[in-house]
């Protein structure tokens, strides 16, 4: 049906289809082939400027997030800094941000991208405009010439006066009255084509300066990434030099981590047990406000506040190997928080207080759960709740314990879904 339309349409209005009826049949039928590409192709069209406008915002918001972690990051590197106890961590915590500042260098870099792209597009609009504007002043003067030349020749009034009768003299004073419009009209698109023109300019110097300040950041931030490289290898050989010592204790540490996971493992086993019975899974056995709870903390994946109001991620959940040693591999339930010295533990969900445990003589570990989620907050002192509490959001239950004279602490965080271990960075929101 549209394709007769359209072939209809041509033959009405360019005499050429009506000559050619074969070929324009032809033109017709190839319309209907591609009928699908050339849709895509004029929808699309509009779309990718929006998605560059779009990629280009999540790149500077993504920007302003790496900045903030450096920040923090230097923010602890300050404080351990201060305390030769704390090497490893330290090793940590310029481990990341010599990432952080490689994904900062990796933002400007398509950031810089971006922007050659829309210098290049609006090159190309300044090109066409300035064409445009050429070809109005062109006319406009062709049309001034052509008046002024005959000038002589035709006086209006004459022109008018005349007339073989009333209505030819009323459409030749129409004429004058559109040409003078038409004469105007046309001015008044010289003057916005001008317009136009000079503020794609000034767009073009925007883009340009835009650029260079990028190209800048950009060689700023890589002296600072070789100045923190040079810090690092500088601290590695000092570890170097004692490096069985720092072995036995990475493996004594480990060696003590995988025996409180292993009870942390019991415990989340018991209490999945206990709660789904002889149930198939915990969700089925839980009341309607209980399910209600777990839904709603399934939806606010990515949401979740961190349970630390300042902190880096420097334990990574799964099997990674240790950032010093490449050949010790490292297994993590959840996630390591390194955060200020005495930090407030907060939860990171309503819920309610399931455990409150010592485990093997170390600090406290706390289990929420939230329908049939479990989070787990290990490393705790100076506890502000006991089991069977109702916890809102956010809510202190404790402090993160600090060694003597140290100026940061780790806390183990870990989510779960009844028996299922889930990667706590997926749930947090992005700082």
């Amino acid at each position: 049906m549209w394709t007769t339309k359209i072939r209809f349409f041509f033959e009405k209005y360019f005499s050429f289809w009506r000559k050619k009826p074969r070929f324009a049949s032809l033109f017709v039928m190839c319309l209907m082939r591609f009928r699908v590409y050339i849709i895509s192709f004029v929808i699309f069209l509009p779309l990718c400027a929006g998605m560059n406008a779009q990629s280009r915002q999540k790149l500077e918001e993504q920007r302003k997030r790496t900045l903030k972690e450096i920040t923090e990051i230097n923010s602890l590197l300050q404080e351990t800094r201060q305390n030769q106890k704390e090497s490893l961590e330290k090793i940590t915590l310029l481990n990341n941000q010599i990432t952080q500042y490689g994904q900062l260098i990796d933002n400007i870099g398509k950031e810089i991208h971006y922007a050659e792209q829309q210098i290049r597009e609006t090159t190309l609009q300044m090109r066409k405009q300035n064409a445009e504007a050429e070809r109005l002043k062109a006319e406009y003067a062709q049309m001034v010439f052509h008046a002024y030349k005959n000038r002589g020749r035709y006086n209006k009034l004459v022109y008018i006066l005349s007339s073989r009768d009333f209505n030819e003299a009323y459409r030749r004073m129409k004429y004058f009255q559109q040409y003078g419009k038409f004469r105007q009209q046309q001015v008044i698109e010289i003057q916005e084509s001008r317009k136009r023109l000079q503020e794609t300019i000034l767009t073009l110097a925007e883009q340009k300066a835009e650029k260079e300040k990028l190209l800048t950041e950009q060689q700023q931030e890589s002296k600072r990434l070789e100045t923190v490289k040079t810090e690092q290898n500088k601290e590695i050989q000092r570890l170097k030099s004692q490096e069985s010592k720092w072995r036995t204790q990475i493996a004594a540490k480990e060696k003590e981590a995988q025996k409180l996971q292993k009870e942390i493992d019991r415990m989340i086993a018991e209490e999945v047990r206990k709660s789904r019975g002889d149930a198939k899974n915990m969700y089925d056995k839980l009341t309607p406000q209980e399910r209600l709870m777990s839904d709603n903390f399934k939806d606010n994946k990515g949401l979740l506040p961190w349970p630390t109001e300042r902190g880096i991620v420097t334990g990574f959940f799964g099997t990674n190997p240790h950032h010093l040693y490449k050949d010790i591999k490292i297994n993590n339930s959840g996630v390591d928080i390194t955060t200020v010295g005495n930090a407030s533990v907060r939860t990171v969900f309503e819920g309610v207080v399931s455990r409150v445990a010592r485990i093997n003589g170390e600090n406290i570990t706390i289990l929420i759960r939230h329908g049939n989620y479990i989070t787990v907050y290990m490393n705790l002192v100076d506890i502000a709740v006991k089991q069977g509490d109702k916890v809102k959001s956010k809510e202190t239950i404790g402090k993160v314990y600090t060694e003597k004279g140290a100026k940061t602490a780790i806390l183990h965080f870990e989510i779960w879904e009844e028996t299922n271990k889930l990667n706590p960075e997926l749930w947090m929101m992005k700082r």
